[in-house]
């Protein structure tokens, strides 16, 4: 992957990845969680498809029903729908900025998986660790105004699934070609989503939620999102990886508050300062390394 290509996913991830938030709370007021997610998937599988068709049309022979596809099916899995759900209902009960505060925890999860595995953290990253954990604390503990504690609870279930979806991916390299193994993610994750739907019995499709200017955002959001985040994983460390939760938060409460009047209270001011503070002491080397 080219430089142009490295900055471009991580500029996606950054400001495309924290619009994603706000546009999802706002869609939570009107359409049912399950399609939601179902549509999302959908639509960004079709768009994955194109990518293919147009880009790398010959890749598709090179797909095998082996043992290749059954890290993609676990990964996909969860992805979506137990990611998916999980945001989209955390969104339904929380402010877009709320989530994405949550969401920068994946620093913190990284370097205590490391430490499992063996690989002790540096004493800046433990103490990182220990301030993204008190502020998690704040999140949950303290809701204040439109936050609930159980729509918190939910994102953090989003994160530990979004975290082991890309352990997963990173660990059993498939070695197709990206735009097709993206394509595969999105279309099982799809798959799952629709068995999910018939299974809860959620309401009808209508018309209106899925020409609805927020949802095509979305769609097109997810698509952009997982094709920026899934080559980044083969191309730059875990670091800059994960550098878009320091700059989520602030995009999902700009665009929040600008597009949707979407405030948050003090409590959850105050937390995700800590948060962002304990995250950057996490990946601060790793950042130095980088630049």
């Amino acid at each position: 992957m080219h430089r142009r290509g490295i900055l471009l996913s991580v500029a996606i991830m950054w400001f495309v990845g924290g619009s994603i938030y706000p546009f999802l709370s706002e869609v939570a007021k009107k359409v049912d969680t399950t399609n939601i997610i179902f549509i999302r998937s959908v639509g960004a599988a079709s768009v994955m498809f194109l990518a293919v068709l147009f880009f790398d049309r010959h890749s598709f022979k090179l797909l095998r029903f082996d043992k290749r596809l059954i890290p993609i099916v676990i990964s996909s899995i969860l992805f979506s729908p137990i990611c998916s759900a999980t945001l989209a209902w955390s969104s339904s009960r929380v402010p877009g900025a709320v989530t994405a505060l949550v969401y920068s925890t994946l620093p913190a999860m990284a370097v205590v998986y490391l430490a499992i595995k063996g690989k002790l953290p540096s004493r800046r990253s433990g103490m990182g660790v220990a301030l993204a954990s008190i502020a998690v604390a704040f999140l949950v503990g303290a809701p204040n105004g439109p936050v609930s504690a159980i729509g918190v609870l939910a994102a953090l279930v989003s994160v530990f699934a979004w975290f082991a979806a890309t352990e997963i991916w990173i660990k059993y390299e498939s070695n197709y070609p990206l735009l097709l193994a993206i394509f595969l993610q999105v279309f099982i994750g799809s798959i799952g989503t629709g068995i999910l739907r018939l299974v809860i019995g959620a309401p009808p499709l209508t018309r209106d939620a899925i020409l609805d200017v927020n949802m095509i955002f979305l769609i097109f959001a997810l698509a952009s999102q997982y094709w920026a985040y899934l080559a980044l994983t083969r191309n730059v460390s875990a670091g800059l990886l994960t550098s878009f939760a320091f700059v989520n938060p602030l995009v999902a409460g700009i665009v929040g508050f600008i597009a949707f009047d979407q405030k948050v209270g003090s409590v959850q001011i105050i937390a995700g300062a800590i948060l962002l503070i304990g995250v950057f002491l996490v990946v601060r080397e790793d950042l130095k390394k980088v630049r």
